[in-house]
């Protein structure tokens, strides 16, 4: 699942010249994200190393990533 992850993160880099700020997944994707990492890290943290807000999105079929500027706002806050 991360390696599906950093792919999709560097193909939106290439297509839009931008790091993405938003990562759509569904829980059972989020769930092996998780097993990616240490169990010492949380979603939160999950999150910070990607530099990604997590959006949990049940319709999601697939992760995605996008960018918004609202979502840029948060992060710079």
């Amino acid at each position: 699942m991360l390696a599906y992850i950093y792919r999709i993160i560097r193909d939106f880099e290439q297509e839009h010249g931008i790091h993405p700020n938003l990562l759509y997944l569904n829980r059972l994707h989020s769930e092996h994200l998780k097993t990616a990492f240490s169990e010492k890290f949380s979603m939160q943290r999950i999150t910070e190393v990607l530099q990604l807000e997590l959006v949990i999105d049940q319709d999601s079929m697939h992760p995605h990533v996008a960018w918004t500027q609202s979502a840029q706002k948060k992060i710079a806050s």
